[in-house]
Parts: C-alpha cells; structure tokens; sequence
C-alpha cells in the first residue's frame, strides 16, 4: 500500500496542499467571515487544496523531460507514477476545486472569477511560464488569488487592506520562487539575494497590513494601537527566512538551497496566523495555525519542492 500511495503524496507535495488550506481561511477570517459558517469557508479550503495539488500534479507532469535529467528520482521519471496517472489528477484537481468554489461562493460572482483566474494562473505557470522571468511572479499570484480566495465574499474583494495583505502574501511567494529556482545548482547565490530582497520587501507590505485593522472590512471594535501577537509572529517567520537564507549564502548547496525554500514554504501558515492575530485576535489565529501541525510532520517524509 505505501508503495503504491507515497508517490502520489509526494507528486501533489501533500504537506504544502496542507498549508494552501490555511491561505483562503486566513482570507475569509481577514475579511470578518466567522468560523460557525462552515458551509461557507470549508468548500473554499477544499478548493484551494484541491488547486494546489492540481498545479503540482501538473508542474510534474509538464516538466517530466527536464525532471529525468535534474531530478530522476521524482514519482514520474523514476516510473512510480505515470504521466497518464499525473494528468489525471492535475487536470481533475483542477475541476474539482472550481466546483468546490462554487459550493462556497453563496451567489458571489467575485468567488467564481477568481477560482476561475486561479486556476489559469496555475495552468499558464505550469505550461510554460514558470521558465521565463515572469515565472516567480506568476507563481506568487497563485497563492495571492488563493488568499484572495477566501476573501471573494467581500464587497471589492475586501478592499485596499486585504488586498495589501494578499498582495504582500503572493509577493513573499514569488521571493521563494526566484531562491527555487537554484535548488538543485551549486555555487550560485544570484537567485537567492533576488528571492530573499523579495522576501524582505514582502514582509513590509504585511507588516503594513497587519498594522492596518480599522481598514479590513467590519473592522473590530477598539482595536489595539499595535497588534503585538500578529507583529510577534511576524517578526519570527522574518528571522527564521533570513536564517535560512543567511545558511544558503554562506554554502550554496542544493541542501542549504532547498532548505531555504522549504522553510519559506513552511513559513506562510504562520504568515496567515501573524495577519489574522493582527486583525481578528489570537483566537482566530489559531483555527489558521492548525493547518500548520500537518504541513510540519507531514513535511518529515515528503518533499517540499
């Protein structure tokens, strides 16, 4: 059975599809959606899951060629999966989470054309794009679109604070992109000080968001002047990143490399808990920091990248 099972969870990364889920929550708490209204955000995190293990089910599946000569031990080049397996999943991953959107979408039109641009995103990066200059940016537009996500059943999408938040989210995707991009390369920091500039650049904008709860939509009720839990951890993932890239840096390696990545990956469930602390209080922030027990033990046994 595990032989049979174990390459499929490594195709669809099975502990970032645990952290996705934590995305489109964190975006429907950001903008005052309540946690006693399941059958609103649960499809919404189901949709944001089922996405992301399509886009990386695909990712593989269109990079198989390239795979066999940088990463032959991979579910599809080593032959554990095969691409007809991988296609299908990508490609139904992909109609699945566009019918759970819609469960979720109570009538918003907003839901639906943003699931919809989600999903275009994750086909054109996997196509082709992810090998240009744009192929970072673009990829941080998909974890922005799945925040955005869970923040569609606002009016204008939350408004300019949520859309800071997201934003800032997908941008800090994007500085993870550029250091992926030498994972498997040694000697080469260039990619890295790109990703890691981004990153840094990032952590600002959220900062900035999180400092901003009156401008969310249904604004909690005397707010604290400086949100000290979210800024707490905020300020946490931000030396942890620099940490990790400081480790890379000083011995570019793949191991260091990937390193870098993964802890950057691991990093945005507790940027969603750092902005829905900030905004909406501890105890919202927890609901969001469960998804990240999974992504953790999960990540022991199958690989991040």
């Amino acid at each position: 059975m595990r032989r049979s099972v174990f390459p499929l969870l490594q195709l669809i990364r099975l502990p970032n599809v645990a952290a996705a889920g934590a995305d489109s929550l964190a975006g429907w708490l950001l903008i005052g959606g309540a946690l006693n209204a399941p059958a609103r955000w649960l499809p919404l995190v189901g949709a944001s899951m089922s996405l992301y293990a399509a886009g990386m089910a695909l990712n593989d599946w269109f990079d198989v060629e390239v795979d066999r000569l940088e990463r032959p031990a991979r579910p599809l080049p080593s032959g554990r999966v095969s691409p007809r397996v991988a296609a299908g999943i990508g490609w139904g991953g992909l109609a699945l989470g566009l019918l759970l959107a819609a469960a979720g979408a109570g009538g918003a039109v907003a839901t639906l054309i943003v699931a919809a641009l989600l999903a275009i995103a994750i086909v054109g990066y996997n196509a082709g794009l992810k090998h240009t200059i744009l192929g970072p940016e673009v990829m941080g537009s998909c974890r922005g679109l799945n925040m955005l996500l869970g923040m569609s059943a606002a009016p204008a999408l939350g408004g300019p604070a949520a859309w800071l938040a997201a934003g800032s989210f997908g941008l800090f995707v994007a500085g993870v992109t550029w250091i992926s991009r030498s994972e498997t390369k040694t000697g080469e920091t260039r990619n890295l000080l790109i990703g890691l500039a981004i990153q840094n650049l990032a952590f600002l904008g959220l900062a900035g968001a999180a400092l901003s709860p009156r401008r969310f939509p249904a604004p909690p009720v005397d707010p604290p002047l400086i949100p000290l839990e979210g800024l707490l951890v905020l300020v946490v993932v931000a030396l942890t990143v620099n940490l990790a890239a400081s480790r890379a840096l000083r011995e570019p390696s793949p191991r260091f490399l990937q390193g870098a990545v993964k802890t950057g990956v691991l990093s945005l469930v507790w940027i969603d808990v750092a902005l829905v602390a900030s905004i909406r209080g501890p105890q919202a922030a927890l609901a969001v920091a469960l998804f990240w027990p999974p992504a953790f033990v999960l990540a022991r046994w199958l690989y991040s990248t």
